[in-house]
This record gives C-alpha cells, structure tokens and sequence, in this order.
C-alpha cells in the first residue's frame, strides 16, 4: 500500500550506534514487541538484502540498524517510507517474540496506562493503575469513576487486554484488582 494511502507519522532519533536509529511512531501502529524476522513490503526487501541488519521492535519504538555498505544518509528516505508502508501493513510482520518476562509486559502495561489508555479513562473521570503482573495475568486497580462503572470491564477487556496481547503477541489476562474488605470493629460497650 503506498504510504499516502495510509500515512503515519514517524520521528527518527539518533542512538549510541551511529549506524542505528530509532523510529517512534504511536504504540497502536507498532507490530508484537521483538526481532523482526520479516517486515512487509520494500522494508522486508531492505531486510533481506542486508541494507538494513536488523529492526527490533520495543514497547515504544522500533530500533533499525543498517549494514556497513551504506549510510543512513543514503537509506534514510527510503527506510523512513518504507517503515511507514510497512506499518500499515500489521499482518505481514513476523517476529521473534522477546515478551518472555514479567519486567517486559509491566513497561509495556505501563506504557498504555500512562498513554491511550489511562487518558480515556482519565477523560471519563476516573484512572487505572498497575497493581502487579504474574505470569501471563496483569492486575490493574480501578479507581474514580472507573471504579464500579458498567463500561470498565469493556475498557479493560476491549481496550487494555487487546491491545497487550496485540503488543506482546501472547496471550495476556488483565483482571481487576479485588477489592479487600474492610472490617470495622464497633463495640457495643456504652462508656
């Protein structure tokens, strides 16, 4: 698909390794977190040619480093549209899945809490925090008006959960936290 069909806004920014750059774009547009093995389109071709020598996909950008028969002065324009293309194209990616730890899965939990998804709740009054990952299972605190509210369920479920298994590529549970009675001793003594 040509990138003006579906144009997506990247920033490129310069990392220690001057043959590597890291591309943001927003974390809806980003393929499974890990090494990429193949990308759709001319960014695919520029992978398997060995123009570019990898792309690593992390919670909040992608790092792609070129090969040392070229620069990025002379890949640049070319790596920018075809990620932009490629981005587009979210079936045709396949990566080596790096989501196998519980820190990884909490960044990128936090990431969507502090970004899209805690700004809707936010909007709606209310917020979601982070209370615990384990495993496969994310725990989040509901609070404000989020707490009780009939579309909370669907927001964590519609929302939060598919957007971290989209993230992640495994197959993430977000439940809320439960609620811990509070018990309150009154006594019946008159003083």
């Amino acid at each position: 698909m040509p990138a003006h069909c579906g144009w997506i806004p990247l920033h490129a920014t310069a990392t220690g390794n001057p043959r590597q750059l890291r591309w943001v774009a927003a974390p809806d547009r980003l393929p499974p977190l890990g090494i990429v093995q193949h990308a759709p389109g001319r960014l695919g071709a520029l992978l398997k040619s060995g123009l570019i020598t990898e792309i690593v996909v992390r919670a909040t950008d992608i790092l792609i480093t070129v090969g040392t028969t070229r620069s990025w002065r002379e890949l640049g324009d070319d790596i920018r549209t075809a990620l932009t293309d490629a981005l587009v194209d979210p079936a045709g990616w396949r990566v080596e899945q790096s989501m196998n730890s519980e820190a990884q899965l909490t960044t990128l939990a936090q990431e969507l809490l502090a970004g899209p998804i805690g700004a809707l709740a936010s909007s709606h009054g209310g917020s979601i925090e982070l209370v615990s990952v384990v495993g496969l299972n994310v725990t989040v605190r509901m609070s404000g008006a989020c707490r009780g509210c009939l579309a909370a369920n669907s927001t964590l479920r519609d929302r939060l959960q598919r957007e971290l298994r989209r993230r992640s590529g495994i197959e993430v549970t977000v439940v809320p936290e439960t609620p811990q009675r509070q018990w309150y001793w009154v006594s019946s003594c008159a003083r």
